[in-house]
């Protein structure tokens, strides 16, 4: 289909023209832009506010910590450090969702989480890389999923964008420097850890394909009250890769699936595999 604004040059372009021709390509600019989710969220600022300032949106509604949302980790000594977190409450083209985080009545973050792509151009042109790899984020209720992220370092922010191997699913995160109260604690790239000391038992479909991973998934498990079984459940993208990760548990543990997510993410997979497996420990 071809745009609406066109210019059709042959020779000598009068200086209208060139006008109107620049006119047109600003317009698609920004339309391609806005269908890649980032005139809400540029390096400078989110939903037009500057880092640093203290607007809000006129509507918004506080957001979940359930959501899982990639790089939306803070550290702080108490209670009042807690940052606020918000999610903006406006229809847009592109089907975003759009999250801020204000400290001391100052914005510091910003995400987008997308059903489709975001352009990192930018980034990719300008900043320089800390680390890619995979890292858990948003899934639907109940679930974890897996994607892979890569994190640039640009004018004294970072910066990460994230996909979903389930889904077009895509967040974009951009993070303010550690200060005295707030300190971003940016998420860890999924790797195997040591393995327990006590032994877990394992039943069910997909015992044989994570029993030579048993030693690390029974690690977290360590700090789970006892006896506790867990019910795991995996679902793997077209590719064989770990892309979704769903823990039941009948005793409350701590960021299980994050761990469970890391003890298998090197498994390998028959393309878009999905089952589950039963892990017991009796201490």
């Amino acid at each position: 289909m071809e745009p609406a604004c066109v210019v059709r040059v042959d020779k000598a372009v009068s200086k209208p023209a060139q006008w109107w021709l620049g006119m047109c390509l600003l317009v698609l600019f920004v339309g391609s832009l806005s269908e890649a989710g980032e005139v809400w969220l540029t390096p400078e600022s989110a939903a037009g506010v500057v880092w640093g300032g203290t607007e809000r949106p006129a509507a918004f509604k506080r957001t979940s910590r359930s959501m899982h949302l990639v790089d939306d980790g803070f550290a702080g000594r108490g209670p009042a450090d807690k940052p606020d977190d918000i999610e903006v409450v406006e229809k847009n083209s592109g089907g975003e969702r759009r999250f801020l985080r204000y400290v001391d009545g100052a914005l510091v973050d910003a995400w987008v989480l997308r059903p489709g792509p975001i352009d990192d151009s930018h980034y990719l042109a300008n900043g320089r890389e800390q680390f890619r790899g995979a890292l858990v984020g948003p899934a639907e209720p109940g679930w974890v999923a897996v994607g892979d992220a890569i994190s640039w370092e640009l004018d004294g922010r970072t910066v990460l964008h994230w996909r979903d191997r389930l889904t077009d699913t895509e967040v974009l995160a951009s993070r303010a420097v550690p200060t005295t109260r707030y300190s971003a604690r940016r998420p860890e790239r999924l790797a195997p850890g040591g393995e327990s000391s006590a032994k877990a038992g394992l039943s069910g479909d997909l015992k044989k394909l994570v029993k030579p991973f048993s030693g690390m998934l029974s690690k977290c498990f360590d700090t789970a009250v006892k006896p506790i079984r867990a019910e795991v459940s995996l679902r793997y993208d077209r590719l064989g890769r770990l892309a979704r990760v769903r823990v039941d548990t009948d005793s409350v543990t701590y960021d299980v699936e994050r761990c469970v997510a890391g003890a298998l993410v090197r498994t390998g997979a028959a393309p878009s595999l999905e089952g589950s497996f039963s892990v017991y420990r009796h201490q």
